[in-house]
């Protein structure tokens, strides 16, 4: 579908905890995305146009609307703005944009991601699901303490009918016990099978995805297997 713009209402509000939220808007008639595709939303402050992408969060099955993993960002503008916005207000958005999709295929997939670089995650996974997908899916996703956990129940449920596994790397958890605590970048060796024939596909802040990237090939993964998507 060509990218389209058009005025978006924001019609429920999740709260994950103090910091994030996911924010569901309504979306054109037949809008079509790709899951991992994204919109630009447009801001006005001091009579300047400011615009910033999101990924979409939600499935592309889902009608009339469309989701946001947002988290609020000390002194960004955007990001204070959606977190202020209240139900029924009305915003300005521009899609489906981008090229981070998954390519039909039967390979095994493996998502990385460090905080909202999850949400085009999450959209892929719906899809896969709906779509009966055969091949395995690893999904390791990092974020700071089991709170920070988003679709916790989903993602199992999900995994009861897939070849589904889930890491949860917690950086801050006061857990001492916990048995992934640090960064994904940490737990690549010990999670990723010998000669896994499938793709990777990362997504969060430029750091993280350079340094798993960097360990990718370290353990023998072709840069033809590694697709990603920077979050600045």
């Amino acid at each position: 579908m060509a990218a389209v713009k058009f005025i978006s209402k924001l019609l429920k509000v999740e709260d994950v905890n103090e910091s994030t939220k996911i924010l569901h808007f309504s979306s054109p008639e037949n809008f079509e995305f790709r899951a991992g595709q994204y919109v630009m939303i447009a801001f006005y402050s001091d009579g300047k146009r400011i615009l910033r992408s999101y990924s979409i969060f939600s499935s592309p099955y889902e009608k009339d609307e469309i989701s946001f993993y947002l988290k609020k960002v000390e002194g960004g503008y955007a990001s204070n703005f959606l977190f202020n916005m209240n139900v029924g207000d009305e915003i300005e958005m521009k899609g489906p944009l981008g090229n981070f999709v998954i390519e039909e295929s039967s390979k095994n997939i493996f998502f990385i991601s460090t905080g909202t670089g999850f949400a085009p995650f999450m959209s892929m996974i719906e899809e896969l699901f709906q779509k009966k997908f055969s091949g395995k899916i690893i999904l390791i996703r990092g974020h700071r303490r089991e709170e920070d956990l988003v679709c916790n129940e989903r993602l199992k449920k999900i995994s009861s009918h897939l070849n589904f596994e889930i890491y949860n790397v917690l950086s801050k958890s006061e857990n001492k016990n916990y048995e992934f605590k640090g960064h994904v970048q940490d737990f690549l060796e010990e999670i990723v099978p010998p000669n896994f024939n499938g793709d990777f596909y990362i997504c969060g802040l430029k750091e993280m995805v350079f340094q798993v990237r960097e360990k990718l090939h370290s353990l023998g993964i072709s840069d033809g297997q590694i697709f990603f998507e920077r979050y600045d």
